[in-house]
């Protein structure tokens, strides 16, 4: 090997080995909740705390704005729904930090580990609703969104505080229903922080992280 080709050689691999490593995009990770983190949207704080469901470690996700409050409570991979959780309105004399609704959830619906751009699954459960107003129980089938299809990895660009800020590898997702379809981004750690409504081609609801109060 000539000199000249052996110091070029030598150049490529220590300029290899200095360019930073990007990460390739993880569908499970896109799922994974962070507990401490709390951010807003505007209208709306949300806050990931650790749980218990089952005496089994968890995590919610809490959500408080208008005086209301209500909580989502997964498996420790974010990807699992296993409660839903309405608590009670102040405004209307009610204890705002007790539930007046929990939705149990088994089998619950859940998001798949792995996911390829263009893959097509549902997510579907059913459970037993308790109203602790009525002390009663009843059988339910999820009725979140169910029809998604995965549309890629992306990088996400917002405004944070009002300074733009790159939420990298994100999950967008779209699902469909009835004559509307909803488009969903998921990031590592933060959970669903980006999501809009439509009905044809008109944009009916949107909302975006917009705050972090806590990461």
């Amino acid at each position: 090997m000539s000199s000249v080709l052996l110091r070029t050689t030598l150049a490529l691999g220590l300029s290899a080995l200095a360019a930073p490593a990007f990460a390739a995009g993880d569908f499970a990770a896109c799922f994974t909740l962070t507990p401490g983190v709390s951010w807003s949207n505007g209208s709306e704080t949300l806050s990931i705390s650790e749980a218990t469901v089952g005496g089994q470690p968890a995590l919610a996700v809490t959500t408080s704005g208008g005086g209301v409050s209500s909580a989502t409570v997964h498996d420790q991979s974010g990807r699992q729904l296993l409660a839903e959780i309405r608590y009670g309105i102040a405004a209307w004399g009610g204890d705002a930090a007790a539930p007046i609704m929990t939705d149990m959830f088994d089998p619950a619906p859940t998001f798949p580990a792995t996911a390829k751009p263009g893959e097509r699954f549902t997510v579907t459960g059913k459970g037993e609703r308790t109203n602790h107003a009525e002390d009663t129980v009843s059988d339910l089938e999820y009725d979140g969104f169910s029809d998604y299809t995965f549309v890629g990895f992306e990088d996400l660009d917002v405004e944070i505080d009002f300074k733009p800020r790159t939420f990298a590898n994100t999950c967008h997702l779209t699902t469909t229903f009835e004559d509307g379809r909803a488009e969903v981004w998921y990031a590592p750690g933060f959970g669903r922080i980006k999501f809009q409504r439509y009905s044809g081609d008109s944009l009916l609801i949107g909302d975006e992280i917009s705050s972090i109060v806590n990461e």
